[in-house]
């Protein structure tokens, strides 16, 4: 396997700890469907219709103003409370949509949607106490909802697993690690954060406020954790996980690391979803610093591209070749569309949040996929 692959991370795999809160915004909001209209005046049950509808099409904008006007005239309405912090969760406001979903709780602690969704959130923002919480209480009024329990089993051994580590705050930060030994690595990597943080969200438009939690690992705690391919090097689920074995020897790559797995939050807080991973993963390394050069000569020599359209959601399942190849496309792509005058990542990134079809939104930028791969080999 090559040194690159050796430092490749995945973002948004399946891992016994599941689907980050970002990853799911859309299917819960299908899911809070089945709470029914809201009992109340005509307008209210309208904007309230429209709202979820407005969701399920993915426009969290345009659901947040019609919730926000239903609210106006019944501010307690657990449904309404509901869609107003599924839309703050997709537009990157967690803090507002965990505020609006405890208040749906309290008006209505069995709204299982609600309970379901802020205890992901509070697990990506680092509160793993208030995520246990929530999922308790929820199990009083679903019991058995194997989603919940197998979350919650997840989060306890999470919260096992975390019980001797230290941490280290600053700013948006928020580093994991155990032992004296790992602090060193801990004020290294809040260093990092905090300057690639600035510079690459500086390109790409806009400074996310998200919390952002990273926990450094040995080699085993990381595989025993996510369960990641053999040829990951770090993951982002929510939360950034790198297993630090021979960091100290190689800085340089630790470095690496951290940046690629960075990106990956950054992306998730401008956009919490609809971003495809061919992209996703392009832009890590963009930022991470890999050179285009292997890149090209290994994509010359395999022939063709993988479809961008398999790449779409995840390359977990790929084989360590495979995945060599899924990367090298990425950054590739990424690259060609970084090279186009005037071109603005946060439009498209915001483009991406508000639609269904990663193709459509391409298209709309004048890259179509066909267009993309036939650049790759050339």
């Amino acid at each position: 396997m090559s040194e690159d692959a050796t430092f490749i991370g995945e973002r948004g795999l399946r891992s016994p700890l599941g689907m980050s809160a970002r990853s799911v915004a859309a299917a819960l909001c299908l899911i809070a469907l089945w709470a029914g209209p809201v009992q109340s005046q005509s307008r209210v049950t309208e904007l309230n219709d429209a709202g979820w509808k407005a969701l399920g099409d993915g426009y969290p904008s345009r659901a947040a103003s019609l919730f926000a006007d239903a609210l106006m005239l019944k501010p307690d309405e657990p449904v309404l409370l509901m869609g107003a912090g599924a839309a703050a969760h997709a537009q990157g406001n967690q803090k507002a949509a965990m505020a609006f979903l405890q208040h749906a709780l309290t008006v209505k602690p069995g709204l299982t949607p609600a309970s379901t969704l802020l205890g992901q959130i509070a697990f990506d923002e680092g509160d793993v106490e208030l995520a246990i919480r929530t999922y308790e209480a929820a199990l009083k009024y679903a019991p058995g909802e194997a989603a919940l329990t197998s979350a919650l089993d997840a989060w306890r051994k999470d919260v096992e697993t975390h019980r001797s580590f230290n941490e280290l705050r600053y700013d948006r930060f928020r580093v994991l690690f155990e032992g004296h030994d790992e602090r060193e690595l801990a004020l290294q990597a809040t260093t990092i954060f905090n300057s690639a943080f600035f510079r690459i969200a500086g390109i790409l438009g806009e400074y996310p406020q998200d919390t952002i939690v990273a926990v450094l690992y040995t080699e085993q705690q990381f595989r025993d954790l996510t369960r990641a391919p053999s040829w990951s090097g770090g993951q982002y689920d929510g939360r950034i996980r790198i297993p630090v074995a021979g960091a100290l020897k190689q800085p340089e790559l630790f470095e690496k690391v951290l940046t690629h797995e960075l990106v990956h939050a950054i992306v998730a807080g401008i956009a919490p979803s609809g971003v495809p991973s061919w992209l996703n993963e392009g832009l890590a390394q963009y930022f991470d610093g890999s050179d285009p050069g292997p890149a090209q000569r290994r994509m010359k020599a395999f022939g063709r591209p993988i479809p961008l359209e398999r790449l779409e959601a995840g390359f977990g399942s790929l084989d360590a070749s495979a995945a060599q190849v899924a990367y090298d496309e990425s950054l590739l792509a990424v690259r060609i569309i970084a090279d186009h005058p005037g071109f603005s990542w946060i439009r498209l990134l915001h483009q991406f949040r508000e639609s269904h079809s990663a193709a459509d939104t391409m298209r709309s930028f004048f890259f179509s996929y066909e267009d993309l791969e036939a650049s790759l080999v050339k």
